[in-house]
Parts: structure tokens; C-alpha cells; sequence
């Protein structure tokens, strides 16, 4: 209900009224000019903090100053109620619906001859962030994905539940909500504010509405799709409502773009000011931290991918890639026709990666002696702190001195790219604490992952150029790389193209995963792990820039029901139908990854695997989560680790192509180890008794002690004897 305030018509809330309050609100122009009012906001309507007497105590207020309008406006906020009115109006409809939004206090106008002189929206002040300022803390200072995840927990929901009470915002940008934080860092309910635009209605809101809404939330796309999908009850997004919303982003994004050609002179002031137009970074620039799964998430959009990629380095990919092909074949046919037909000693060829968190170290190192302490992988991150590399270094110091050989990867984010000096301190850092205690080292980390923070060859290149000096000073260290992740050659190849003059390679090291929801024989092409081996090793063989070694430095498999602690979960959430379909079993992981060490190593393509972790929730050999629980790839890699660990493979029977028998020999016993790439086999028992030899023992791929001969997809070991 209107009431006369002095000079000003309006309305005060129920709860606030009095006559006190209706002295200062009559006065309103007078204490907005107090030495302790703060601007909250400033532009064509500007928004202040100040300080209303409520009962002998000061409450702060927020106060929005609605600029003069035209004669039209005026003549239609008359009829439908100004903004200061609509803004109350539905800020009373919030709280009765038990939607956050800053309790109304009062709104007041003056109205001259049909003219709008003065236009004031009053309530009380909530100190909190903006969605927008919040994103920007995360996007530029923090760059970890948890706050960011935990946020967009909250908002969600949030718009979700203003939405199905009917209510359209009309401006909903990250600048209009408000992000409440409780003292432990925990977000709170979202406030909603700048309500002058928005309505009201009593039945569902229509599509139309909600996606007018929708358009204006700004985030990275992979993260605006997470966002629908929570809003969405963690269910995919309508179709219908995907199309509306998608279109309506489209015109409103292309409506902003365009706002420098509607507004010349404000433009010209931020300019003269230097005035970001953003507060977040570049769509290349995005770079957020996932502990989770240990890995950078995927910020962007297929179509913001594409936008940064530069076509002059793909071509030039390409045709490297073109020029090489023909030798690269003739050697891939050369190396491949040598597969398992030369002796490969096992010792110390197969590692594991630990986590160097105090709170792991200790527990890990137990369980690496379980497996008999075998060569182990640290890792030092750039975004980490210098706290954290010291904890890396302790680690490194404490395997050093048991005699345990390691190998330290060093992964750069997209600050390395940005700040190369940073980058180099880092290398120089880190480098001279453990060059006396690492058999290797390798340098960067999935650079052909845009994820990873390299978009472009040279930025591999130019984060290269240190190493070169690093090399000359630390000799006897082995420098590892190219270390690009999954069946991408290509960038191998540029990788390799780019490396600064002078600087070689002690290994090729490579990411290498194959199927991550099946076998590692499962062809992708042509190529299965075997293939992809050959082709890694042809690589290397026909390089100038590297030696003639393949190096694994990282593989998994992703478990199944991990949710998002999976390395495979990206961006993070998915709708909970899709859950099931990712990863594998536990059983699953432990015959995949038996059957992968031995296509790798015994091959004779691979000097060297590195298992990726050791204790991971999501993806590891133990899970950290339940109290460092070994899982059944951790006991059946220690029983691989004791009967072949000191072993030498000798050489591959033949069988039907997708059975595999491999034959090892240690301290003058043979052993078998076998499996089926589907159902069941036979072992060649004619094959052997025509050799002179018979099964004495068989275990099943855990250690347990088996009587049955069947091949199956779970590796088995037997250990013959002389016949008769």
C-alpha cells in the first residue's frame, strides 16, 4: 500500500516501520551523504551502503539510487510502478515464498508534473560477494575446482527453487547474486538482488522465462553444463529448454558484444580508466585444479576449444606428421615383427606413483615395501606451494635413502605458459634439491591437453628452454619427455620437432592409455596397447631428438562407482544415469592391468612402466578413502612383483591369436602366464610335454593356489618342472 513519506510517496515493511524510521527515510538524501555511506556500486543507478537508527543501534542499509529516465519511461513506470516499487515488491514476494533476497525495508519516489525527480530502493545490507566477484577469487587467486564446485552447488539449486516458485528474475547476472559465507568458508544460501525487472506469476514458469534466465549466468561452457545439469536435479537438461536457453544466450551475449557501439562515451571511460572489461580470465586462460581426480579440469566448451586453436600449428602438425609417416611405417612393420622374440629382464621395470601429502606418506611407504619396494614416481606441481614441494622433496629424500630408484615429473599449469620466469624458478627450485637422489626426470605433462594449459607448440617449446642449462649442469640426469597422453602422435611428433637446439631426450615417456572402459588388447583402429607400443617405440627409434626408449609414465584404469573422485567423471558431475557405464570393476582393473604390463614389457617395446597411483579413491591400487584398503589390483601386482620381479621373460607360445602364454625363467624355474583376450582356452599341454615339461603348481591371479588348467580373461601363473 502507498503512503506519504514528506515530500516522497512509497512504502516501509511492516517490521520496520515506525516513526524514527519514517524521519530518516523522509531524509533520505541527507544521511546518503554521511561521512559513513560506501558506494557499493556506480553507474547510470548507483548503489550505497549506509547506516539507519534502529532503536538507539546502527543498521546498515543498502540503498539503490535509481537514475532520471526519459518521458516515456516515466509515463510507464507511472501505470505499472516504478523500479524502486517493483524492486520491493518483489523482494516481499521472495520472503513470503522463503526465497533469499535482502529484507525489504522501504521504497520512496518523487513525482513532479508526471516526472520521476527521485527513486530510492531500501534494504537491509548483506555483506557478502557476488557470484561474480566470488568466481573471480576462485578463477584467479584460488584456480581450484572444490569452492568452484561447492558454489555452483549452492546457486543451482538455488535459481532452480525461484523458478518453480513463479518467479522471473528479468537480470539475472553473476553480479545479481549474492554468495553469503559462513566463518569456516562454507557457502551459504544465495541472495538474490536487483529485482526491478523481474514478475511474477501463478502458475510454472514457461521455458521461454526460465531461459531468458538461464542466458545470463556466465561460466566456462564445460562448467555451464554442470550447472544445468545440477539445476536440473542432476538429470540431463530438457531438450526443449536447452534449445530456447541456447538461443537466447546466443542474442544476449551478442547484445553485450555489441554495447560498445550503443554506449560510446561509457565505453570511453572505462577505456580511460583501464577499466577490465572481465573480471575472469581469457577462455585460455582457464585453469582449475581438481585433487579429486589429481588432474586440471576441462573449463571450456567443444565450441570455445575450438575458438583457441590456432590453425597455423595444426597444419603445421599435419604435415610433420605427413613427412614422417613413410619411414615411420617402415619402422613400425621392422619393430613390430620383433615383438616378444627377444629376452627382457623384469627387475625394477615396473613402478608405482605416490602421493607426496604428509597424511600419505607414511602409509604408502608401508604398503611399498609390501609390493618390494619398486621404482617409484613423484610428482611436483607448478600451482603448488612451496610447502608442498618440500614435502615432495622429503618424500624423495626418504626412498633415496632406502635405495629405491625415482623419477620426478615436473607438470606445468597455465600460469608456467603465462609467467615463463615463474617457470623457470620453479625448475631451478626443484631440480637442484633432488638431482643427486632421481634417476630421471621428466618435463611438463600432457602438453597435447589444452586442459594442461598449452594451447600451441611454441609454449611447449619456450617452457622447454630452461632445460637445456638444467642438462648441462646436472649430467648424469636423465631429462624424459615428451610425455603426451593417449592415442595422439601427432603432437608427439611436434613435440619432439620444437625442442630447443641442442636439447635431446634420455627417453620417450608417454601417458599411455588405452580402452578406459575395457581390455587392453580392445583395438582402437588398428591399434590396441601392443600397437600402440610399436608405434611409440618406432617413434622414438626414428627420432633425432630423443633416445631410443619408451618410457611409461602414466596408466589406469578409472573404477567403476567412484563418482567424482573418477579421473573419466569430467567435467566433474554427470547425471547420475550415466554413472554406471564409466570405469571398470575392481576384478576388471587388477586382469587389465596384469595383462597390460606384460603386453608392454614383454614385448620388448617398453623399458619402463610407471602405474598411476598407488592410492587413489578414483583410479588407484589402494583406496585412500577407506583407509588405505589394498584393492585386488594391489594384491595381485605384489604377487606379479614376487614371481616375476627377478624374472626374465623368454618368449611367447604359440596360441590362437587372442590367447596369450608367456614363458618366464628365475633361478632356473620356468614359469607360464596366461590369458584369454575373451572365454576360455586351454593351456597347450602338447606343446609343453613335447618340450619336456609339466604344470607343478598354479595360481590364480591373486597368489591363490588353483587346480583347474582352463584359460580364462583372468591371468593365471603355473610353474612347470621336467616331465617324468
Amino acid at each position: 500500500m502507498t503512503d506519504s513519506l514528506g515530500r516522497f510517496t512509497g512504502a516501509i515493511a511492516k517490521s520496520w516501520d515506525g516513526p524514527a524510521i519514517r524521519a530518516q527515510l523522509q531524509s533520505i538524501n541527507q544521511w546518503l551523504n554521511d561521512v559513513g555511506t560506501q558506494s557499493l556500486s556506480e553507474g547510470r543507478d548507483r548503489v550505497v551502503c549506509a547506516q539507519i537508527e534502529v532503536e538507539g543501534h546502527f543498521q546498515k542499509v543498502a540503498v539503490k539510487v535509481f537514475a532520471r529516465q526519459n518521458r516515456v519511461k516515466d509515463w510507464s513506470d507511472g501505470r505499472r510502478g516504478s523500479k524502486a516499487q517493483r524492486s520491493f515488491d518483489a523482494a516481499v514476494f521472495l520472503v513470503d515464498h522463503n526465497l533469499h533476497t535482502p529484507e525489504p525495508i522501504a521504497w520512496l519516489d518523487r513525482w513532479e508534473n508526471g516526472r520521476l525527480l527521485e527513486s530510492f530502493y531500501v534494504s537491509r545490507f548483506i555483506d557478502a560477494l557476488s557470484f561474480r566477484d566470488a568466481l573471480a577469487v576462485i578463477y584467479r587467486e584460488e584456480r581450484d575446482n572444490a569452492p568452484l564446485m561447492a558454489i555452483l552447488h549452492r546457486v543451482a539449486p538455488a535459481v532452480r527453487r525461484l523458478h518453480d516458485a513463479g518467479f522471473f528474475h528479468g537480470d539475472l547476472g553473476n553480479q545479481n547474486i549474492l554468495i553469503p559465507r559462513a566463518a569456516d568458508g562454507e557457502w551459504l544460501e544465495p541472495t538474490f538482488i536487483d529485482l526491478n525487472r523481474s514478475q511474477t506469476v501463478s502458475e510454472p514458469l514457461s521455458d521461454r522465462l526460465k531461459a531468458l534466465d538461464l542466458a545470463r549466468i556466465a561460466l566456462p561452457g564445460a562448467y555451464l553444463d554442470i550447472f544445468r545439469m545440477i539445476y536440473s536435479d542432476h538429470e540431463v537438461f530438457p531438450a526443449p529448454l536447452a534449445a530456447l536457453e541456447g538461443k537466447a544466450r546466443q542474442w544476449f551475449w551478442r547484445h553485450r558484444r555489441n554495447s560498445q557501439w550503443r554506449h560510446p562515451v561509457r565505453t570511453f571511460k572505462k577505456w580511460v580508466q583501464r577499466t577490465p572489461s572481465s573480471p575472469y580470465p581469457s577462455d585460455a586462460d582457464f585453469w582449475l585444479w581438481d585433487e579429486k581426480s589429481a588432474q586440471p579440469m576441462i573449463a571450456l566448451g567443444p565450441a570455445e576449444k575450438l575458438r583457441q586453436r590456432d590453425l597455423s600449428d595444426i597444419a603445421a602438425m599435419l604435415l610433420r606428421g605427413l613427412w614422417a609417416a613413410p619411414g615411420l611405417f617402415l619402422r613400425y612393420q621392422k619393430i613390430k615383427a620383433l615383438s616378444f622374440t627377444r629376452p627382457v629382464e623384469l627387475k625394477q621395470r615396473i613402478g608405482v606413483a605416490l602421493h607426496p601429502d604428509p597424511d600419505y606418506i607414511k602409509p604408502e611407504l608401508k604398503l611399498l615395501h609390501a609390493l618390494g619396494n619398486p621404482p617409484v614416481l613423484v610428482r611436483f606441481c607448478h600451482h603448488e606451494t612451496p610447502e608442498q614441494w618440500a614435502a615432495a622433496v622429503e618424500l624423495v629424500r626418504r626412498l633415496k635413502s632406502r635405495s629405491i630408484p625415482v623419477m620426478v615429473a615436473l607438470l606445468q599449469d597455465r600460469e608456467a605458459v603465462l609467467n615463463p620466469d615463474a617457470w623457470r624458478e620453479f625448475l631451478f627450485t626443484v631440480i637442484p634439491l633432488i638431482a643427486d637422489a632421481v634417476d630421471r626426470v621428466e618435463i611438463t605433462h600432457a602438453a597435447n591437453r589444452s586442459k594442461w594449459g598449452i594451447w600451441k607448440s611454441r609454449s611447449f617449446a619456450e617452457l622447454m628452454g630452461p632445460v637445456r642449462a638444467l642438462k648441462d649442469r646436472y649430467p648424469d640426469l636423465e631429462f624424459v619427455g615428451p610425455a603426451c597422453i593417449d592415442f595422439e602422435y601427432l603432437p608427439v611428433l611436434a613435440s619432439l620437432a620444437v625442442l630447443p637446439k641442442g636439447l635431446t631426450f634420455s627417453g620417450l615417456s608417454h601417458l599411455l592409455y588405452v580402452d578406459r572402459r575395457g581390455a587392453p588388447e580392445n583395438k582402437q583402429g588398428a591399434f590396441s596397447t601392443l600397437e600402440k607400443s610399436i608405434l611409440l617405440k618406432a617413434i622414438a627409434d626414428g627420432s633425432r631428438a630423443v633416445e631410443n626408449r619408451v618410457i611409461v609414465s602414466e596408466v589406469n584404469w578409472p573404477l567403476k562407482n567412484a563418482g567424482v573422485w573418477s579421473p573419466v567423471m569430467c567435467p566433474y558431475e554427470t547425471p547420475a544415469w550415466r554413472i554406471e557405464k564409466l570405469g571398470v570393476t575392481e576384478t576388471e582393473y587388477a586382469h587389465f592391468m596384469l595383462r597390460y604390463l606384460a603386453l608392454t614389457l614383454c614385448s620388448g617395446h617398453v623399458e619402463m612402466v610407471y602405474w598411476w597411483r598407488l592410492s587413489a579413491h578414483g583410479y588407484g591400487l589402494v583406496d585412500d578413502l577407506n583407509d588405505f584398503a589394498p584393492r585386488p589390483a594391489f594384491t595381485a601386482l605384489a604377487f606379479f612383483l614376487e614371481l616375476f620381479g627377478e624374472a626374465r621373460f623368454e618368449r611367447r607360445h604359440q596360441t590362437e591369436s587372442d590367447t596369450y602364454v608367456l614363458e618366464f625363467s628365475k633361478a632356473g624355474d620356468r614359469y607360464l602366464m596366461a590369458w584369454c583376450v575373451s572365454g576360455e582356452a586351454q593351456l597347450p599341454f602338447d606343446g609343453l610335454a613335447r618340450g619336456g615339461w609339466c604344470v607343478d603348481q598354479a595360481w590364480r591371479f591373486d597368489g591363490v593356489l588353483i587346480a583347474e588348467r582352463t584359460v580364462s580373461e583372468s591371468p593365471t601363473y603355473y610353474r612347470l618342472v621336467p616331465s617324468g
